[in-house]
């Protein structure tokens, strides 16, 4: 449990200054490290379509959070995760390749900048880069799913 805890808060804290930094290099490869989609609606409705967006789909949600509370003291307030599950799906993926676990859970993250409401994830892509072609299958799934998911979202 405390492995998975672990794991989870470096994948989190990644995640954090990937958006911070903008970072969008992996390796040698320009490759983004996150997706990204601008939303239409407010802060408060793109949290509830992403809800919506992701239920619609069988996953589950696990847990959601602003960034301020419990991560970045007096950071943005605006900044929210939403963090879901498709725990067959994860099973199954895990036992093809235990590296997909940089995904898990999935996660969306919901900010506003410069004004405008944003919703990233981290990049399927970038994962399967990282951890190699056994993951390639179950990364492009993941990253059709959350393209859906983000669509549907803003529409």
């Amino acid at each position: 449990m405390k492995h998975t805890y672990n794991t989870i808060m470096l994948t989190i804290i990644f995640i954090l200054v990937a958006i911070i930094t903008g970072w969008q290099v992996i390796g040698n490869n320009e490759l983004s490290a996150l997706i990204r989609v601008e939303s239409p609606y407010s802060h408060a409705e793109t949290i509830n379509n992403i809800k919506n967006a992701v239920k619609a789909r069988n996953f589950r949600m696990i847990r959601e959070q602003a960034v301020a509370e419990g991560f970045l003291p007096g950071g943005d307030k605006q900044q929210y995760i939403v963090y879901f599950c498709n725990f067959s799906a994860a099973y199954q993926s895990l036992k093809l390749d235990q590296q997909i676990g940089y995904m898990l859970p999935c996660r969306f993250t919901i900010s506003e900048e410069h004004g405008k409401v944003i919703i990233s994830a981290l990049n399927p892509d970038a994962v399967k880069k990282l951890a190699g072609t056994r993951v390639g299958a179950v990364c492009d799934a993941s990253g059709n799913s959350y393209l859906d998911i983000m669509e549907e979202a803003v529409l």
